[in-house]
């Protein structure tokens, strides 16, 4: 008992997994050994053991007495080993017995390989293990050897195990899928493809770091190029978590301007993990910078940074010449090199690399280097060099634009001044090529002026230009190596502006002034004089006016005018206004109101006729007459030539009676031309009133017809 036990903690000490206990028998690669082991079954020591193999060709059977040991070795010259062959044990102790399961093999093909060895190369991506495994020595045939992998994540205590596939090539690559992201503990094993072959036992554990699935973030500060042709590149980036193990940070600085031997052209560092900055010591050229971070998993993707070029104003060239788009510059070596590169760059387009000599070169030594530009281009024009301990640094740089460009000039005239305006050319564009704008102006007959303005300028006014003249006007662009020229070519003339128009513009000023303000007092009175009216009406004043004063012709048995006394609210608008004869009283009170009444026929004096004028019946024109006084039976009567020259002038005969009205609501009766008399009680009144309407009523049924009412 104390035997199985044993085994059983070896077991879970070499695999680090219990497995179950079987009967097997196998030899190793290239052994002619064969060890067959199988679990106890009795009491150890006190327990006997019986090995039987039975072959298929030749038909017989061999048994080999163990005693009580569980582990056998056979010779290979003891066995059949090109046959099937059924194994099994017995196990004895006291009157037990135990036989084992039948075990068919091939012994010739029972081999158990080594585990695979630690340290074998791999990465990962999405989730699939992919290792560099040794191909194993014994093995024979097309088939490739069979693999399996366990694993678990860290801090795990469960296995997961899977099928690997071998691809059958030069690199003997397995892929094993572990179903996610992440870091992993991973152990293997493999076996031939004979069916009669054993698993190894399981290889060592292989720490499987987390993938890097996204490049460091890295930042950098980049130095002014100095007088020495060199600037420093400061970098810096996060440090790697713990899960992607460990990482070595790879940093390469590409000079994109020229093509020389890979050890001058890249400058690589391989830093560690615990490395999360470097400096870079790069020249006045173009550069693009290459991170790139790798662990066990694999590599990263790649942080690529752009770098600039820049200049300084020392490092110039000796001199530049342009003739027919060939560029020839001169250059003077400050310390002696190696390699040297012309650069010759345009803008504008993708980067090209430059012309990359590799010749010694000593200090204060002059070259002449020829290049091809195109037109209407702006070119960097510079020389680099290199040396085993100070790497590249700049000697010459500058700015060169190929090509004229024509400026456009806009002038308009203002009050004696010229604006000029311009839009700035591709030159302009071309960093330090252009150094100023140079501007000329002349009258006609009269000598150049020039003035001087920076390269951000767009516009220049020319003050204190006569009206009426022809200028000539220039801007030139002046370059930086040159001292430049201007000529004034396009022709202005500003406009006449007399002093009669001056003057007459100054009129209409004032004119429009004086005109203006009296104009706003009149609109002014005449909208505060309109809404005082609508606003604040004036109250009536009847007491003292003339609106009582009627007339001889009024006073008669005529309607008053339209408008003359408003009637009462007590009366109704229908109802006429009758006068009445004194002395009369009235007999037919209970009539209807609004009906004409006859009433009493009145005595008329002697000569007075009945019938009244045209006039009076047409109502056409009432001529203003004098009140006769009451009780008078006198007509006025006026000759016949006076009655057609005046049509309306004709007498009443009538006598004349008190009048009762009713003016704002209070009772008023005109007697005998003495005026109103406010005294008269209401009683009276209204009962005048009433006998008023009814004799008037009468009367204007008689006088006027309705064809000819005007009412």
């Amino acid at each position: 008992m104390l035997g199985w036990l044993l085994v059983v903690l070896a077991a879970l000490a070499r695999n680090g997994t219990p497995t179950a206990p079987s009967f097997s028998c196998w030899k190793q690669c290239g052994s002619r050994w064969f060890l067959c082991s199988w679990p106890p079954h009795g009491p150890a020591g006190n327990t006997s053991y019986l090995l039987t193999f039975c072959y298929t060709m030749p038909r017989l059977c061999q048994r080999f007495k163990v005693g009580t040991r569980t582990t056998y070795t056979l010779k290979h010259h003891q066995v059949y080993v090109l046959t099937n062959a059924t194994a099994w044990v017995e196990a004895r102790w006291g009157d037990h017995f135990h036989r084992t399961p039948n075990l068919t093999l091939y012994l010739n093909n029972a081999v158990k390989l080594d585990p695979p060895p630690a340290g074998m190369p791999f990465n990962k991506s999405g989730g699939w293990l992919q290792l560099q495994v040794p191909w194993p020595p014994c093995h024979s045939g097309s088939q490739p050897p069979q693999w399996e992998a366990r694993f678990r994540r860290m801090g795990d205590r469960g296995w997961l195990q899977v099928t690997c596939k071998m691809a059958m090539a030069k690199d003997n690559s397995v892929t094993c899928a572990l179903g996610g992201h992440g870091a992993f503990e991973v152990q293997l094993r493999h076996k031939l493809p004979h069916w009669s072959s054993y698993w190894s036992n399981w290889s060592s554990s292989i720490f499987v770091p987390e993938e890097i699935l996204a490049s460091p973030v890295l930042s950098y500060q980049l130095g002014k190029l100095g007088r020495d042709g060199q600037r420093v590149l400061r970098l810096a980036w996060q440090p790697a978590p713990e899960e992607q193990g460990h990482v070595t940070y790879t940093l390469r600085a590409r000079m994109l301007a020229c093509r020389c031997t890979k050890s001058a052209e890249e400058d690589a560092a391989v830093l560690g993990t615990e490395v999360t900055a470097h400096n870079l010591t790069l020249s006045g050229a173009e550069y693009e910078i290459l991170l790139m971070a790798a662990n066990a998993a694999g590599m990263g993707p790649t942080q690529r940074l752009h770098v600039p070029a820049e200049q300084h104003a020392d490092l110039s060239f000796k001199d530049v010449s342009v003739a027919g788009g060939t560029v020839t510059a001169w250059w003077e070596a400050p310390s002696p090199g190696l390699v040297y590169c012309f650069e010759q760059q345009p803008l504008s387009e993708a980067p090209k690399r430059g012309v990359c000599i590799q010749q010694d070169f000593p200090a204060k030594s002059i070259h002449t280097e020829r290049g091809t530009l195109e037109a209407s281009a702006c070119y960097r024009l510079a020389v680099h060099g290199w040396t085993p301990a100070w790497g590249w640094s700049t000697f010459a740089t500058r700015h060169h634009y190929a090509g004229n460009v024509p400026i456009h000039i806009n002038a308009s005239a203002r009050d004696a001044t010229i604006v000029l305006q311009w839009s700035s050319s591709a030159r302009a564009a071309c960093p330090g090529v252009l150094a100023k704008y140079l501007i000329c102006h002349a009258a006609e007959g009269e000598n150049v002026t020039y003035a001087e303005v920076d390269t951000t300028a767009s516009h220049y006014t020319l003050r204190n230009v006569r009206s009426g003249t022809v200028y000539r006007v220039g801007v030139q662009e002046v370059m930086a190596e040159t001292q430049g020229t201007c000529s004034p070519r396009w022709h202005f003339q500003t406009k006449a502006l007399g002093p009669q128009g001056a003057a007459w513009n100054s009129n209409l000023k004032y004119l429009g002034i004086s005109l203006c303000l009296p104009a706003m007092a009149a609109i002014y009175q005449l909208s505060k004089k309109r809404a005082r009216r609508l606003l604040l009406p004036p109250l009536p004043k009847p007491m003292g006016s003339k609106a009582i004063q009627f007339s001889a012709a009024e006073m008669s048995q005529g309607q008053p005018r339209p408008g003359f006394v408003e009637p009462s609210e007590k009366f109704s608008p229908a109802e006429l206004l009758i006068t009445e004869h004194p002395g009369k009283e009235m007999t037919d009170v209970g009539t209807r109101p609004g009906t004409p009444q006859p009433g009493p026929t009145a005595e008329e004096p002697v000569g007075c006729e009945k019938e009244l004028p045209f006039a009076y019946r047409r109502q056409d024109v009432l001529s203003p007459v004098a009140f006769p006084l009451p009780g008078s039976t006198s007509c006025t009567s006026h000759p016949p030539g006076e009655e057609e020259e005046e049509e309306g002038r004709w007498g009443l005969c009538q006598p004349l009676v008190p009048i009762p009205l009713l003016i704002f609501d209070k009772p008023v009766i005109i007697r005998d031309g003495k005026g109103l008399d406010p005294s008269l009680e209401k009683s009276d009144v209204e009962g005048n009133a009433s006998r008023s309407r009814v004799a008037w009523g009468q009367d204007l049924a008689t006088h006027f017809p309705a064809s000819t009412s005007h009412w």
